[in-house]
């Protein structure tokens, strides 16, 4: 796009929606200096929602925003989760121990969507960027060089606004999936589920999530801020479903007979049912338009999933919106996006379907295995090393991976064990200097640039031109320290490490070629000189 067509337009990119997708899209894209709108049509932040967990990968991108201090300090860190079966505690998977080495934050944070928006929001308008509240997108056209989108404002006058790109974080019932007549395909669970914010007081294992597992269903007990505070998540009776004037009170004895009758209840601040729906849009990008977060794809609560599959949507599409925008990168680089996080979504729809289908199944076969198998051989795995490691990397989501991608090129004579193209490079403790001290390799990488990992080898004469100041090099040397560390990464020596913005590694060798990684640079990312 010219100069010209740049000057014509309102804004770089037009996001609607400013639940967290959205402004996590607005965050990423005001910190790379990206001209961005955020609307949204609701009139302000959302103040109770259903989606509690934030996930490590979550985390760290938080870190790396610069808001992780505030998740912390208002969400409640758990450590692990633990898994009730008629009446008894039948399996713990321990969060904090099995990702210990894989994070910097190995657990589980219950903090809610409310806070996240708050979070995200307050961090926002330090960047001198102010949500449109009330506004609402009620017309489409693209062109080829720009979409010509209609808004309806607070007084209801319309008003017309161009601009390059359109990303679609309006959720569920997405106007910018229905204006791009974008298929959303799924179809809603029979179930009706309630949560309930509430107090009280039980057999549950204190500050760490419970799960209650039983023949027609289940509960979660999520612990929150304040003394006995839990947000008690279940799928309502059969018998009270389809009732406008439900109480939590004619709950209560359901949750009483399949999580314990000692279970205590002395308030609710907050009660609500709802239904769940599993879908995905038939493709994320039209054109100029993308769909993100929930306009993209959703499913059921299991794993604490959706929120953090919808951040990440936002940070992988961020800081390719930004080299194409800033002319360093031609448009087809934003075709990796649809190409990398379909699969995610594809996989998390089957994987939580799979794992919901069990957990509600009517059948007595199902029921049996859902209350006396599956907690006993998730007792066992849990024992084994791998599969621990397993479960923390598929939970917490940092075991995503883009091997696949155009974006990745693993080049010949890496041992078959190494991070691979794609992979999110691994969290290490190292010393960058030599004689240093040893440092969170994460903290020193940043995520506004790209990152070279030069192992066993000297830096390049000429760096990568192609790349310039958007390149930081990092020479790994030779040190007890960093070779324990490299060895429990199965990172060899020599070996080189490309490092795309987001942390995933885009190119990955043994001897660095500045000539092969300026052509990696020119035809898989498109980057212009």
């Amino acid at each position: 796009m010219g100069r010209d067509d740049k000057r014509r337009m309102d804004t770089d990119v037009l996001i609607v929606g400013a639940g967290p997708t959205g402004l996590m899209l607005a965050n990423q894209l005001a910190r790379r200096g990206v001209r961005a709108m955020i609307i949204d049509r609701h009139a302000g932040p959302s103040r109770e929602t259903r989606a509690l967990g934030v996930q490590a990968r979550t985390l760290e991108i938080y870190s790396q925003l610069g808001v992780v201090g505030p998740a912390l300090a208002l969400g409640k860190r758990t450590a692990g989760a633990n898994v009730w079966s008629e009446g008894r505690l039948a399996a713990r998977i321990p969060l904090g121990d099995i990702g210990r080495d894989i994070s910097p934050y190995p657990f589980l944070l219950i903090l809610g969507q409310d806070d996240n928006e708050r979070i995200l929001g307050d961090n926002l308008s330090g960047l001198h960027v102010a949500v449109q509240w009330n506004t609402e997108l009620v017309g489409l056209v693209q062109e080829p060089a720009q979409v010509r989108v209609t808004l309806k404002q607070p007084d209801g006058m319309r008003r017309e606004v161009r601009a390059a790109w359109v990303a679609g974080c309006d959720g569920a019932r997405s106007a910018v999936r229905e204006l791009n007549g974008i298929a959303f395909e799924g179809a809603p669970y029979e179930h009706v589920f309630f949560v309930a914010d509430v107090q009280v007081t039980g057999a549950m294992v204190p500050d760490e999530l419970n799960v209650y597992l039983w023949r027609e269903g289940f509960h979660l007990f999520f612990p929150m801020r304040g003394t006995d505070h839990w947000r008690l998540v279940g799928i309502l009776p059969r018998d009270l479903r389809g009732r406008d004037d439900l109480a939590f009170e004619e709950v209560i004895p359901s949750v009483r007979h399949e999580a314990g009758s000692g279970l205590s209840f002395r308030s609710c601040s907050w009660f609500s049912t709802y239904r769940i729906h599993h879908r995905r849009a038939a493709h994320f990008r039209e054109r100029r338009c993308f769909l993100l977060g929930d306009a993209a794809h959703i499913h059921s609560p299991v794993g604490a999933q959706g929120m953090n599959t919808g951040l990440q949507d936002a940070y992988n599409l961020a800081w390719k919106l930004a080299l194409v925008t800033s002319g360093r990168a031609g448009t087809a680089l934003l075709d990796s996006y649809e190409e990398e996080r379909i699969p995610v979504a594809r996989r998390l729809l089957s994987t939580t379907d799979q794992a919901f289908s069990l957990i509600v199944s009517d059948s007595p076969l199902v029921g049996l295995l859902r209350t006396r198998v599956f907690p006993k051989v998730a007792a066992f795995a849990m024992r084994n090393e791998r599969m621990r490691k397993l479960a923390f990397r598929t939970v917490s989501q940092t075991g995503i991976a883009y091997r696949d991608s155009r974006l990745s090129e693993t080049m010949a004579g890496l041992p078959g064990a190494s991070p691979r193209a794609g992979d999110r490079f691994p969290w290490l403790q190292l010393k960058l200097q030599p004689g240093g001290p040893t440092e969170d390799l994460f903290a020193r990488l940043g995520d506004t640039r790209f990152n070279l990992m030069l192992l066993g080898q000297a830096a390049p004469a000429g760096g990568l031109p192609l790349l310039g100041d958007m390149l930081r090099i990092h020479v790994v040397p030779e040190d007890l320290v960093n070779d324990r560390e490299l060895a429990r990464a199965q990172i060899s020596r020599p070996s080189f490490y490309l490092l795309r913005p987001d942390g995933h590694i885009g190119l990955a060798g043994t001897l660095f070629d500045a000539a092969a990684a300026t052509q990696y640079l020119s035809q898989h990312l498109h980057l212009t000189s």
